[in-house]
Parts: C-alpha cells; structure tokens; sequence
C-alpha cells in the first residue's frame, strides 16, 4: 500500500510540475498546441488590411450609433496572462497593440453578431483570426510575395494563440441571443435591464459574407415617381442574402402608423460583386434636397477593386431598381437595346484611378456631411487601406469622392490624397515614411465639417506606445490646387493627443462636428463588471490649424461636464446620438419586465441632452414603455395556438433583433422614434416623438398610449 501512495504522489509531483511548466512557459507550450490545432487554418492570400468595424447610420442626417454596450474595445489581457503567453521582446510591441483592429471588430462580433447578422462564437472566433493574419503583413512589413506561412512567423504564430485562447475560454463573453437560463430568475442580469447575457441589434459588418441571411433598415425619401409625396420619408427594410436582397418599405404617417412594409423589388446580386446594404447619402436635385441609396461593391475581400451602384428611392420607379443590375453589366452584354441608358435615378461608377480605373484602393466608404452638398453629386469619403504608393511613398491616403449622378459615366477617376502630417512627413528630396501604418485603421473615421471651410475634414484615431492611455488624433483637410486636380493632396489641420483615455473609451462619436465647438465624446460603463453607472467623458477640439507644426496640444478627458445618473443597462442596446445644430439628443432604449399578463417584456424609452458646453442634466427624460405584445402583436403564424411562455420568449427574441431608429421625419421641433417592425406580419411604427430644445417627450397622451388603444 505503500508503494501505491508513493506512486499516486510521485504522479501528482510530476502533473503539478507539468502544469506549472506549461503555465510559466505558456508562451512556448501554449504556441505548441496553437500551431498543432490551428495549422490549418486559412491563410490570407490578400495583402490588404482587414475591414474596420463601425457604426452603420440608417439615415443620411446626422445620425451616429454606438455599438459595444458600453464596455470598450480592446485586446487587453490580464498583466499577468499577457506576460506569460506574450513576453515583451525588444523591437516587438504588445499584442494587445498589434492585435487591436482584430480584437475590435471580435468584441462587436462577441456583443451584437448574434441579434445583428446571426453569428456563433465560431464565427467571431474565425473572424479574429483572419484579420489577426491579414495584420501581419503589416506588422511584419512583409513584402508583397513574401511567404507568409513561414513556420517561423512570430506574427502568425501569436495570432494562432490569441485565437485559441478565445476558442477555449471565450464562451462566457459571446453574447448569444438566447440566453440559457431565464435572466431573472438566475440573477445573471440587472433587475431592470434584460439584455446584460443577451446579443442586441448593431450593424457592425461592412461585409457579413459569413451570414446566411440578416436584415438592415434606412430611413430615406419615400418611393414617389409621381411626385406627389414631397418631404414625405419611409422606412426600407433590406433583406440580404449572399445571392441578392428583398427590398420593402413602409410609408411613415403623421399619425404614427406606417402599416405593413410591403414588398417594393427583388435585386438580384451580381456574382461579379459582394452583395451588402447601402448607405444613405443625401444630395441636391432641382434645388430640393434628395436621399440615394448607395452601395460601394467589392469584386471580393480578396481586392479593392469594385464599383458604386446607386440609386434615388423618391424618384426611382420598379424600373429603375430593375436596372441598377441591368446598367452593370457591359455594352456587349447589354446589345443594342439599353433600356436603362437614360434613367437619371441610377448610377453605376467604378471609382479608381487614371492607372486603375477599376480599383479604389479603399475598403469601405462613409458619407461626407456637407452644409450643402453639390447639386446632383454623391460626396462621399475613405481612409485608403492600402499605402498610398505615388513616388514611393509610405504614408497613408484618403479618398475624397464626388460621384456626379446625372453623368451616369462608367468610370470616374478619384486620385488619392496623401496624408501628410508629423507622423508622414514630406520633406523635398526624402521619401515620405510613417511607421507602423496598420495602426490607422482601428476605429472609422469620422468626418468634420467647420463652418469656415469648403472641404470637409477626415479625423480618426490612432494608438501607440502609451496606447492604455493616450490617442493621437489625425485631423485631414484637403489642399487642392485647381489648376492640376490630379496634384492635390491631404494636408493637416492640427493633429491632438487625447489624455486619459482608455482603451474601454472606444467607440467614440462626434459632438458639434458642422459647428465652432467640436469635440469627441465617450458614453461607457463606469466599471467592467456588473450593471455600473454610465460614465460620459469629453475632450474639446482645439480650433483648426494650418498645418502640424510646434508642440501637438494634450487635451484632457472632461468627465464632470455631464454627469448623468444612468444605471448601465442602457447600454446594452445602442444608443443613438442625433445631432441637434451643435448640440446632441442621445436616446436609450432597453428591455425590461413590463409586467403585462400578455406580453411579459416591454421596450423602455429615454433621453439626455448635451449642450454645446457638453452639459447635461443629471436626470434622463424618462419616456414611455411599450410592451413587447403591442410593438409585435403578431410574432407568429399561430399565436393563438402557441404556449404563453414561448410566444413571450419568441418576442423577447425579435425584440433583440430589431433597432429603433431615430430622424427629423419633417423638419420640425421634434424628433420621431420609429420601431421598424419584426413578427409575422412586421409593420412599422412610430412608438415615440422627442422634442429637440429639450430632449423631452411628447406631453399628453404618447404615440404608444395610441399604439396600445389601437
């Protein structure tokens, strides 16, 4: 018997030597067991930065969603974790920096992949990986052709790691949109807010190849060929799937019921291209002011090569959403009868350069917000994702697009603009180099338009080595030189750093950005575990300047300024800030216990308002709560037949899978809140109306004490 305890210790010694070896040395063991599991996972043949992830607004106002629930993007892991499996090596940053647009774009996926494009966490998890490996090229400054699947690749190993530390302990932190257990009962949520184990709705995916079936919503001009039905908008339900989109629309009524979206056309995809949603981009026509639709269409995530289809839904007929497939293909193709050559609310343009007329060089394109867009011209804006190689340049570049709706050319030439600032310096006789150009592509980028100048101004973010507390801020206009357009490049306007800033900061939205007073704004949970406290931080922009030299100004964070008191599970859905002149209404909206014998979950509604100052007051405007059976009266085919447990989880279900949507429906004093519909019969309804002095509710009877008499 003896002999037999001895043996058990002798194993227990060697097992806890075993792991103790493997737990001090994780960065060897850990890379072993990462390069045996992963060794074949794909690896990019592309050398193109992956897509930054980011908000998506459904209307062509100024509109801004923020994603992420509050708890910040990062690729942070515990010191003693990141030590262990990471070591630091001289010449090598921390992963945590190198991995950071991967990691970004993995925690929207973990919080709204589910409720927004359907995702597992294998989704998520093969996500990061992908992009972690596309970084590479970058973070290793690999030359084009080089091998990237080299055994040896510092790079690509730590990137099979970090993705098999999400595989194996992930599960907690994926946000599925049913939760196993019921919320309440296990006390795993706030006692008001339901959404703190659930996925909620966030288009964060600029393209969800990955999704077999998922549904955006915009708010534009609504379809009027005959013009009849001027200033009036309606909402458009887009319905993807890889091999086209179903297109329907509600007209949205003063009297807050829009009624059933209809179908308004089937679009095919064209296999040529990837099939995603548009954008909303608002123009001039006749003096009138007009939304398009947009679509930036790739050839595939293999190049950046693609075209710009578009598309005015007020004045667009079923013929013309017919021909926006038809007008992409060729002269060939199309034969001697082109019945869609002179339909002026459609457009179809490659956007590259003179060299490459069919590439842009850009992965994905934001709208330009102007004080006044160019008659009849889309203005559009992107942060080039391949290095900008004119003279042999490493630098940045960006795009400034004018796309002219009435040409209806082919093609349009649209030159880059090189980014030249303290961090890509271009001095006479040296070539321009900026280190570590990946780091630019993290977080969108946000457009600024200042009341005294023509061209609208491109700034985002950028982290370094104080990355856990500093951000340098890039703020690029335009220096045009009109005798030779081709020759015009990007020029700063005063680049910032930002102080006290967080990893968790991020996502961060503009404030008075058409406007004198312009800043950048954090909305978080004040701690990480737990319901928290809404914690909103602010760094004023310094005004404009006319170039980057002298000493770059340190802002510090104003976290006193507007104090709301704001329990965090308003976070878990995304609020949504609509620019007021220089000043900003954030709606709230969460899922709570309505305590309604029928419907068992309602939406709860409320608002803060942030001057120009950047106050705000310290109490919400509490709005109303709808139930859930009111906003979806018909969640199935067979309600009536259907358990009251189930049916209640079924709308708890789409409630998470469905956004509110927010916009100035007519130009007067208030906002309308619209609940785009979900259900079997989903209609569309405005549940809500927001006055912008204030951002209180409508006084009297509420658009959804209507709803609920209805």
């Amino acid at each position: 018997m003896r002999r037999v305890y001895l043996l058990m210790a002798t194993i227990g010694v060697l097992v806890c030597l075993s792991v103790a070896a493997v737990v001090v040395r994780m960065d060897f063991f850990g890379r072993l067991l990462a390069d045996r599991v992963l060794a074949n996972a794909a690896m990019p043949t592309e050398q193109e930065m992956p897509p930054t992830s980011g908000q998506i607004s459904f209307s062509s106002t100024d509109v801004q969603i923020i994603g992420g629930r509050g708890e910040g993007l990062s690729c942070s892991l515990p010191k003693l974790l990141a030590e262990l499996a990471f070591p630091h090596e001289e010449g090598r940053e921390a992963i945590s920096l190198q991995m950071r647009q991967a990691c970004a774009t993995h925690d929207y996926c973990y919080r709204h992949g589910a409720a927004t494009y359907g995702y597992t966490q294998a989704d998520c998890d093969f996500l990061l990986q992908e992009h972690a490996f596309r970084l590479c090229y970058y973070i290793e400054r690999r030359e084009p052709g080089s091998d990237l699947e080299a055994k040896q690749s510092k790079c690509i190993r730590d990137a099979r790691l970090v993705t098999l530390g999400v595989r194996a302990g992930g599960s907690d932190s994926f946000r599925p949109l049913n939760p196993r257990v019921d919320a309440l009962s296990q006390g795993l949520e706030n006692k008001v807010g339901l959404d703190g184990r659930a996925s909620t709705y966030f288009e964060f995916d600029p393209y969800p190849v990955r999704s077999l079936s998922y549904a955006v919503y915009r708010i534009a001009d609504a379809s009027d060929p005959e013009g009849k039905l001027h200033g009036v908008k309606a909402l458009y339900k887009f319905s993807m799937r890889p091999s086209g989109m179903f297109v329907s629309l509600a007209v949205i009524g003063k009297d807050g019921e829009a009624g059933p979206l209809s179908l308004l056309v089937k679009l095919p995809g064209d296999p040529s291209y990837i099939v995603n949603a548009p954008l909303v981009v608002a123009t001039t026509h006749h003096t009138k002011k007009e939304d398009w639709f947009v679509w930036w269409q790739r050839r595939g995530l293999s190049e950046t090569g693609g075209r710009i289809l578009a598309i005015a839904p007020g004045r667009a007929a079923t013929e013309d959403w017919n021909c926006l497939y038809l007008a992409g293909m060729t002269d060939t193709m199309l034969g001697d009868e082109d019945t869609c050559r002179d339909r002026d609310s459609i457009a179809i343009v490659e956007v590259g350069t003179a060299a490459r007329p069919d590439d842009g060089g850009f992965s994905q394109v934001i709208p330009a917000h102007d004080r006044q867009p160019a008659p009849d011209t889309l203005h559009l804006m992107a942060l080039q994702t391949n290095s900008c190689h004119r003279s042999g340049a490493n630098a940045p570049c960006f795009r400034d697009i004018l796309i002219g709706t009435a040409l209806r050319r082919k093609h349009q030439p649209q030159e880059p603009l090189r980014v030249t600032d303290q961090l890509a310096k271009a001095a006479p006789g040296h070539k321009q180099e900026e280190t570590d150009v990946y780091r630019n592509y993290v977080a969108a980028p946000l457009v600024f338009q200042s009341p005294l100048e023509r061209d609208p101004l491109l700034a985002w973010s950028r982290r370094d080595k104080d990355f856990e507390s500093k951000a340098f801020v890039r703020r690029i206009g335009i220096a045009r030189k009109t005798a030779r357009p081709q020759s015009d490049t990007g020029r700063s306007r005063g680049s910032v750093w930002l102080a006290d800033i967080e990893e968790n900061d991020e996502p961060l939205f503009a404030l008075g950005r058409k406007g004198e007073r312009q800043a950048l704004v954090a909305i978080r949970k004040s701690d990480d575990a737990g319901a928290g406290h809404v914690q909103i931080k602010q760094w004023r922009l310094p005004e404009l300047r006319g170039d980057d030299t002298g000493e770059t100004p340190l802002i510090k964070a104003d976290a006193e300024a507007c104090k709301p008191n704001l329990e965090g599970t308003w976070l878990a859905r995304p609020p949504i800030v609509v620019a007021v002149g220089d000043e900003a209404v954030v709606l709230f909206s969460r899922i709570v216990d309505a305590k309604d014998e029928d419907g068992g979950y309602g939406l709860g509604l409320a608002t803060l308002k942030i001057g120009t100052d950047g106050r705000c007051a310290e109490k919400l405007f509490a709005g109303p709560t709808i139930p859930a059976m009111t906003l979806i009266p018909n969640a199935t085919k067979d309600d009536k037949n259907r358990p009251k447990p189930l049916l209640k989880q079924k709308r708890l279900e789409l409630l998470r899978q469905t956004p509110i949507l927010v916009d100035d429906l007519d130009g007067g004093a208030e906002l309308s809140v619209i609940f785009p519909g979900a259900g079997n019969i989903p209609s569309a309804r405005m549940i809500a109306q927001v006055g912008k002095a204030d951002g209180s509710f409508s006084s009297g009877r509420t658009v959804a004490e209507g709803l609920v008499q209805r």
